[in-house]
């Protein structure tokens, strides 16, 4: 049906410049809350940093894989290489090949990493005798005076010791400036900030010095995963032997993850110099025992977060005790900006938690590549489908239907909350259904259960069995419906209506938030606010809004602009479609209804999506995107108006989200006296990645990392319909004569 759509830009040509086109061109927001941040919104007509001004925006790659990490390539002698391409690595998961999604290549000179690398040099002194601990703070201070002063990289310094971890000085290039900083801290005159009598995990009296030097790593390393850019953590302290922890091996299997995962996401590559360490002994080298990668409960053991472990799975390296500490630094600084960074895609997971061993390979002989040594997998890196769920026609359902009859209102629900609809339930039959059925929950379900197939095509039996419209008739409903797009529609008066809207859900995570368990779409939350309709504007009366009883942290999702703005989504599917053309006939309360397919592509879509907020640094960057999207616009084929239209946002790679669906359904109402076509029932439908808290619950910290998918629903009810006045008087400060 090209022809028709060409036909039909001969007639009304591609113009933008219309007046209803520039007053309801779509600009379409989607921003979700997923467990964390802040509510989602449906918007049209607005702009998402409008939204929400406090959030930053981030165009994300979609290219990008979920997995990042960074790799510095050497050679024989130990200096860094720069200029190779990513066909010049290998990448390998567990021995597999793993295509490379995005790759960038940063030299330190014409290409730099923005933010700069940051050097985080923690000096631990804790326990320490003092001769050592005044040669850590020497060494430390002739690295800082190196160059006059000027180091390559901005430094940050901490200080661990007895009395807690401390942060001496923020990121700084000026190197005296660091180095006076230590001397003063040295000699109790430093100007500390606390981050608390034993870090921010807190002590407890059992706890040995390896423990509080671990939880203090941790603070510094959930600091730094709310801060963009790599990072290269300098660690100086004595070597510390344990021979276990007070912990199972659940619990220490658990820390075991979360320092790998933190360690990654927050791109910190640890450094471990051991102060006073003799290299002849042969305990200084038994780390190498623990570097395989722990794959089960059963084999984690507390040495498997030995300082110097940790260091060399995060790509980082031991320093030489024997050799000079500050020339050691000086060589951690140079290779700092000269690195590869690239993302890739998990493989599928058979478990939570599953260990995947990662190499870096390079195809010229003598280089060498440091990187992460291996990541935990999970399930739901990948959104999985409910293997449990029915899949069952419009027919088979009605028959399910059948067999509950006479059931408590919890089985009929329990009996449909394992069913999944392959083709669309009508509203005819919904209503039909809603008044045989009378209880609360099983109404809910059947809800969702038609909601959720408000995208699909309608049964073949409901579909009339009418011939196609010729191509002129085609081309006459297409005109009608570009006439009442721009008039019709902008004629509307200011009027406003009672909306209604049930919130469903679908929770992904168990109590422990560590496995993918399925729940079916439920009820959530629902609120009813009048909207008003002004000037083209949609407006929402906060006085008549009626409070949402959903804790602000929880998943919402709201929509507005479903009056005339989402109309602007049929005038582009005129004028912007590459596949403009007929699909079917469809029958309406005894009407029979012309049915438009349509496709915008990316390069001509105004549908913007958006998403609040990516686990990233601070929690406070949002993702959009424009992508292209796909529907269908249900005609009177005798008037043009426009009675039902679908969206359905093209979202294509590794996106935070997977679906972004809207429908809406017009019909008549009586404003003032008069008949307009106005929206009835919307639909919002939203798939995508949760976001979730990975914490170490005994130590009270934890970052923010992606989690399972998860649906939300808005059925959205119209109703009370009533033409908007303002009435108004002229006062006068002329006094009315008395009467005599």
């Amino acid at each position: 049906m090209m022809e028709i759509a060409n036909l039909w830009r001969e007639s009304v040509g591609d113009a933008p410049t219309r007046w209803w086109w520039s007053q309801f061109r779509v600009f379409c927001i989607l921003c979700v809350s997923v467990s964390l941040v802040c509510p989602g919104v449906l918007l049209f007509g607005q702009s998402a940093r409008s939204t929400h001004p406090e959030m930053l925006l981030s165009e994300n790659d979609a290219s990008e894989g979920l997995i990042k990490i960074d790799a510095i390539v050497t050679d024989r002698s130990g200096k860094p290489v720069v200029g190779l391409e990513s066909t010049d690595l290998t990448l390998l998961d567990n021995g597999q090949p793993s295509k490379i999604l995005s790759f960038q290549a940063f030299n330190g000179a014409s290409v730099k990493p923005e933010p700069p690398v940051d050097v985080i040099l923690v000096l631990d002194t804790l326990r320490m005798p003092g001769m050592l601990a005044s040669h850590e703070r020497e060494e430390a201070e002739k690295f800082l005076r190196r160059n006059d002063g000027y180091p390559a990289q901005p430094v940050s310094i901490f200080r661990l010791r007895d009395s807690g971890l401390w942060l001496l000085a923020e990121p700084s290039k000026d190197g005296n400036a660091l180095a006076a900083e230590v001397a003063r801290d040295d000699q109790g005159q430093s100007v500390r900030k606390a981050l608390g009598p034993s870090g921010l995990f807190g002590s407890a009296p059992e706890d040995t010095p390896g423990l509080l030097a671990l939880k203090s790593l941790g603070d510094i390393l959930t600091l730094e995963r709310r801060k963009p850019g790599r990072k290269l953590l300098i660690w100086i302290g004595p070597r510390r032997e344990e021979n276990g922890a007070p912990f199972d091996q659940q619990r220490v299997f658990n820390m075991i993850v979360w320092f790998s995962t933190l360690l990654r996401e927050s791109r910190v590559a640890l450094y471990s110099y051991s102060e006073g360490e003799n290299q002849r002994d042969a305990r200084s080298a038994r780390y190498r025992d623990f570097l395989s990668g722990v794959r089960s409960i059963r084999d984690a053991e507390f040495e498997d977060l030995n300082r110097k472990v940790l260091a060399i799975q995060s790509g980082g390296r031991v320093l030489d005790s024997s050799e000079g500490l500050a020339d050691q630094i000086g060589g951690c600084i140079a290779e700092a900006s000269s690195f590869y960074a690239m993302s890739f895609n998990p493989a599928p997971a058979s478990h939570p938690g599953e260990y995947h061993d990662l190499k870096v390979l390079i195809r010229t002989p003598g280089l060498t590549a440091r990187s992460n040594a291996g990541y935990y997998d999970q399930v739901y890196y990948q959104d999985q489908p409910d293997l449990g769920a029915k899949r069952v026609t419009v027919e088979q359902f009605e028959q399910q239907l059948k067999k509950l009859h006479g059931k408590s209102d919890l089985e009929v629900a329990h009996g449909l909350s394992g069913l999944e609809l392959t083709e669309r339930l009508s509203d005819a039959k919904l209503s039909s259904e809603m008044a045989e059925f009378r209880g609360v929950k099983t109404r809910e379900a059947l809800i969702a259960l038609a909601d959720s197939s408000a995208f699909l095509s309608p049964p073949a039996t409901e579909i009339p069995s009418i011939a196609p419209p010729t191509a002129s008739e085609q081309r006459q409903m297409i005109a009608l419906a570009d006439t009442y797009l721009n008039e019709a529609i902008p004629r509307l008066p200011n009027f406003f209506a009672t909306r209604t809207t049930v919130r469903f859900a679908q929770a992904p995570l168990d109590k422990n938030g560590s496995t993918t368990e399925h729940q079916p779409l439920h009820t959530v939350d629902s609120s009813r606010e009048r909207v008003l309709y002004r000037h083209g504007k949609e407006e929402v009366d906060s006085e008549t809004a009626k409070q949402s009883k959903q804790k602000a942290d929880e998943p919402q999702l709201a929509t507005y602009g479903t009056f005339g703005p989402i109309l602007g989504v049929a005038s582009d599917a005129l004028i912007a479609s590459t596949d403009f053309g007929w699909s079917r006939w469809e029958q309406d309360a005894g009407h029979t209804r012309a049915v438009f397919r349509y496709v915008i592509p990316r390069k001509k879509s105004h549908f913007r999506v958006g998403y609040c907020c990516l686990p990233d640094d601070d929690g406070t960057i949002s993702f959009q995107t424009i992508p292209g999207y796909h529907g269908e616009l249900t005609l009177d084929p005798t008037t043009g108006a426009v009675l039902r239209l679908t969206t359905e946002a093209d979202l294509e790679g590794d996106l935070p989200i997977v679906r972004s669906d809207i429908a809406v359904t017009f019909g008549p109402v009586d404003i003032g006296g008069k008949a307009y076509i106005c929206p009835l029932k919307s639909i919002s439908l939203w798939r995508s990645r949760t976001v979730r808290l990975l914490a170490l619950t005994d130590w009270g910290e934890s970052f923010r990392s992606y989690g399972p998918f998860a649906t939300m629903l808005n059925d959205i009810n119209f109703s009370d319909y009533h033409i908007f006045r303002a009435e108004s008087r002229v006062l006068t400060d002329t006094p009315t004569p008395e009467k005599k």
